[in-house]
């Protein structure tokens, strides 16, 4: 008899616990929140009629050296600017005076053009006939 009353008991409390769960769940509410409308600045694109890779970034600030990469995004075609934004991220992470800081990686780029920027990267050019993509181990340097 002591026994189905242990039983009980614990039957009894399992199922309180299992009910206090489910109303916690059932009174808890996800609710979403309205998506934040983002005004983003117009930047007003300056005309250039030479070669894109030849503008020059203005890196006195952020905002002018994001102003200048916009310049050169709307004059250069999306694989050369693609390069540049590729060649910055990469100095970004390993140009060790940039300190990983952008603001800083921008005031030691000021006045340097993309294809100087390119040529301090020092990336070589793939192979005639081949992409980056479709090189093998004959292309490897031994």
């Amino acid at each position: 008899m002591n026994m189905t009353l242990i039983s009980r008991i614990t039957r009894l409390s399992l199922l309180l616990i299992f009910a206090t769960l489910i109303g916690a769940c059932a009174s808890t509410q996800t609710q979403q929140a309205a998506p934040e409308v983002v005004e983003q600045e117009v930047i007003e694109i300056e005309p250039w009629d030479g070669d894109p890779m030849d503008i020059p970034l203005d890196g006195s600030s952020v905002e002018a050296f994001d102003a200048s990469l916009a310049r050169v995004k709307a004059h250069a075609t999306p694989e050369q600017y693609e390069g540049l934004v590729m060649a910055i991220d990469y100095l970004l992470t390993y140009d060790l005076g940039a300190e990983k800081d952008y603001a800083k990686l921008a005031s030691r780029l000021d006045g340097q053009t993309p294809t100087e920027i390119w040529q301090r990267v020092k990336w070589r050019k793939p192979a005639p006939g081949r992409s980056p993509v479709k090189k093998d181990a004959a292309d490897a340097k031994l």
